[in-house]
C-alpha cells in the first residue's frame, strides 16, 4: 500500500503528468470562458432591441414632451438618459459582436462603456435628487445635504473610475503561449481562448465594488428622505395627485435601484467578470428606461390633470412663498418642468 502511494505521487509529480494536467485545466478554463462570452452577443442584441422598441412605442409621448416642456435642468438630464444609451448600447454591441478586435479597441470599448454608463446613472439619480428636493418644498437644508452628499460620493466614484480605466489600459495583454499566466494578470484581453479572438474581461478589480456600494448609499439616502416626507405629509395632502405620483415614482425607482445594485455587488464579488459586465449593462439600460418613462408620465399627468389654482407650471420660477402645505403642492408640479 505504501509503495503504491509512493509510485502514485511520483507519477503525479512527473513533468509529463503535470503538463497534461495543466493542459486539461487550461482547455476546461477556456471552454468555460467561451461559454460565458457566448452570452455577450445575445444580451447585447436583446438590450438594443429592447431600447429601440421602447423608443418607438413611446415616440408619441416623446415628441410633445420635447416640443412643449420647458427647457430646464431636468430636461437636459432627461435627454442624457434618453439618447446617450443609444451610444452606450452601440459600444456594447460593437464590443460583443466584433470577431477580430485589437487589444487597444477592447480596452477603449470597456473604458468608454464605464464612462457612458456612469454618465447615464448619475443623470438618472440627479433627476430624482431634484424630485426629492421638490418634495421637500425646496428646503435649503435638503439642498445642502444633497450638495455635501454629492461631493462625498461623486468625487471618489470619479476617482475610482479613472484609476480603474487606467488599470484596464495598463494591464491588457494579447495572446501568448503562457496564456494561463496572462489571463490572471490582465483585466481586458482581445481573445477568448487559443485561436479565438474577441473582447473579454478576465478580472474585476475590487474598486468597482466601492462604486456600487457608494451608489447604494446615495440611493438609500434619497429613498429614506422620500419615505419620511411621504409618511409625514401624505395623509395631509391626499388631494395632491401630482405629489402622490412623484412619491410613488421615487420609491419605485430607488427600490429597484437599490435591489439591482445589491445584486450587482454580489455578482462582482462572487462570479466571474463576464457576469458582472452583463448585469451592469442590463442595469444601466433598465435604469435609463425607467427614469425616462417616469419623467414623461409625471409631465403628462401634470399637463392633463393639474389645475391652475393648485399646480402652476411656472411656480418654480417664482420667488419662494411661505412654507405651507399648499405651496409645497404647488412646487411639486414644478418637478415636471424643473
Amino acid at each position: 500500500m505504501h509503495t503504491s502511494l509512493v509510485r502514485l505521487s511520483i507519477d503525479v509529480a512527473s513533468p509529463d503528468t503535470l503538463i497534461r494536467m495543466k493542459f486539461a485545466y487550461g482547455m476546461s478554463y477556456h471552454a468555460y470562458r467561451m461559454f460565458l462570452h457566448d452570452g455577450d452577443p445575445v444580451v447585447a442584441v436583446a438590450l438594443v432591441t429592447l431600447w429601440a422598441y421602447d423608443y418607438i412605442i413611446t415616440l408619441d409621448e416623446e415628441l410633445p414632451f420635447i416640443t412643449r416642456s420647458t427647457w430646464r435642468v431636468v430636461k437636459y438630464l432627461y435627454l442624457v438618459c434618453r439618447y446617450v444609451p443609444f451610444l452606450y448600447l452601440a459600444v456594447v454591441s460593437s464590443r460583443s459582436l466584433e470577431s477580430h478586435p485589437s487589444l487597444s479597441m477592447c480596452q477603449t470599448m470597456y473604458s468608454l462603456n464605464s464612462y457612458l454608463g456612469m454618465l447615464i446613472i448619475v443623470s438618472a439619480e440627479s433627476i430624482f435628487f431634484v424630485r426629492t428636493y421638490i418634495i421637500w418644498d425646496r428646503s435649503k437644508r435638503i439642498l445642502w445635504a444633497f450638495i455635501i452628499s454629492i461631493m462625498f460620493l461623486l468625487t471618489p466614484i470619479v476617482g475610482i473610475l479613472v484609476k480603474y480605466n487606467s488599470s484596464i489600459i495598463g494591464k491588457g495583454s494579447s495572446y501568448s503561449v503562457n496564456y494561463l499566466v496572462n489571463i490572471r494578470a490582465s483585466s481586458v484581453t482581445n481573445w477568448i481562448g487559443p485561436g479565438i479572438l474577441g473582447c473579454s474581461k478576465t478580472g474585476e478589480t475590487s474598486a468597482v465594488l466601492y462604486v456600487y456600494v457608494l451608489m447604494v448609499i446615495a440611493e438609500l439616502e434619497i429613498l429614506c428622505l422620500t419615505l419620511y416626507r411621504a409618511i409625514v405629509n401624505y395623509r395631509r395632502e391626499r388631494g395632491a395627485n401630482v405629489l402622490r405620483v412623484l412619491v410613488q415614482h421615487n420609491i419605485f425607482y430607488f427600490g429597484c435601484g437599490v435591489a439591482s445594485s445589491v445584486v450587482l455587488i454580489v455578482v462582482i464579488a462572487t462570479f466571474p467578470a463576464s457576469y458582472s459586465d452583463l448585469v451592469s449593462s442590463v442595469q444601466i439600460t433598465v435604469h435609463a428606461a425607467l427614469v425616462t418613462r417616469m419623467h414623461r408620465a409625471l409631465w403628462g399627468y401634470n399637463e392633463d390633470y393639474a389645475h391652475a389654482d393648485e399646480f402652476s407650471l411656472t411656480t418654480f420660477s417664482a420667488p419662494p412663498p411661505l412654507r405651507t402645505v399648499q405651496s409645497a403642492v404647488g412646487y411639486v408640479s414644478s418637478a415636471a418642468t424643473f
